[in-house]
């Protein structure tokens, strides 16, 4: 059998390119990156005879992978020279970053409310996240509005024993938010362990306390019969309510001096302090002294005033 270098088609290609099919191919395959099937192109001949001279030849074949990894970087060029221009969007929620920087009559309410019915967590991928909620969308719109913000408000609608009604969410991403409001005490999972703020200035005390009245307050104004007097009357009571029993003692110690009574009962779920006739006349005068700012729960407000306009008028 002939050998493969003695053979017609070799002799061609050497005769041809003016040097050995060994050398040759080594150059082609080695220097210039050709492959096999190129090289085949270039000398009009089969690729499987020039895969087969490769191995008779004892010419190294160069792996797959390079020529793979040569394309690849090809075209990943071409994508470079050709890939669209990006246009940078601006973030669409926005709101006042710097709210709670400042204390503020706005800005105490908002942090009273957030105390109640608020709540900051971190998901799994690290976003952070501060919601206000509430049964009552006229109070998270006028929040909304308070920090400037342009979110959407959610509404989720729960079918439980103890809320019937659609609740309202307003959430905002920010870990900046969500770090500072840790110095207020608020974190994750608060609902048992949240303790009243240490520095509330007293001039905004009123306000910080009707934020969290108004998510988790109560006024009570009803006419009853009461049997120990034989007749009907008037029952004009304030409640608060936490499943931190530390909360309300510390709510209850910032009220010293305005209040003469007041005390904290525990519920079947957590704890309530409790205001009479009197210290509700008070509270009343400290949460909407003056002339109030615009964030207050309406509702609650005119319960107040009913009682006011019956009692003393």
């Amino acid at each position: 059998m002939q050998k493969t270098e003695h053979s017609f088609r070799v002799q061609k290609i050497e005769k041809q390119w003016g040097m050995p099919v060994r050398d040759l191919f080594h150059q082609w395959h080695w220097k210039e990156n050709l492959k096999h099937s190129q090289i085949a192109t270039k000398t009009d001949i089969p690729r499987p005879t020039i895969t087969r001279w490769f191995h008779c030849l004892n010419i190294p074949s160069q792996p797959c992978t390079r020529f793979t990894n040569a394309n690849l970087e090809k075209h990943r060029v071409w994508l470079q020279a050709h890939k669209k221009v990006k246009i940078k969007r601006e973030f669409p929620w926005t709101f006042d970053r710097n709210f709670f920087m400042t204390w503020s009559r706005e800005m105490a309410y908002v942090l009273g409310f957030l105390f109640a019915d608020g709540y900051v967590f971190k998901n799994p991928r690290g976003s952070c996240f501060t919601c206000f909620c509430s049964t009552d969308k006229e109070i998270i719109e006028n929040i909304r509005n308070a920090l400037h913000s342009n979110h959407k408000i959610g509404i989720r609608v729960r079918d439980s024993r103890f809320l019937t009604k659609p609740l309202y969410v307003l959430q905002i991403g920010s870990k900046d938010l969500f770090a500072h409001l840790r110095t207020f005490g608020i974190v994750q999972n608060k609902s048992l362990t949240i303790k009243f703020p240490r520095h509330v200035p007293k001039e905004f005390l009123g306000d910080f306390i009707r934020g969290y009245f108004d998510g988790d307050g109560n006024v009570y104004f009803k006419k009853l019969w009461v049997n120990a007097r034989k007749k009907m009357r008037w029952i004009f009571s304030t409640r608060f309510t936490s499943g931190s029993r530390p909360f309300l003692a510390g709510l209850h110690h910032a009220l010293k001096g305005r209040m003469h009574g007041g005390a904290i009962h525990a519920k079947t779920r957590g704890h309530e302090l409790v205001f009479s006739h009197r210290d509700s006349i008070a509270l009343y005068n400290l949460m909407y002294h003056d002339n109030p700012c615009q964030l207050f729960l309406k509702r609650k407000y005119d319960i107040f005033q009913q009682a006011i306009r019956t009692l003393y008028s």
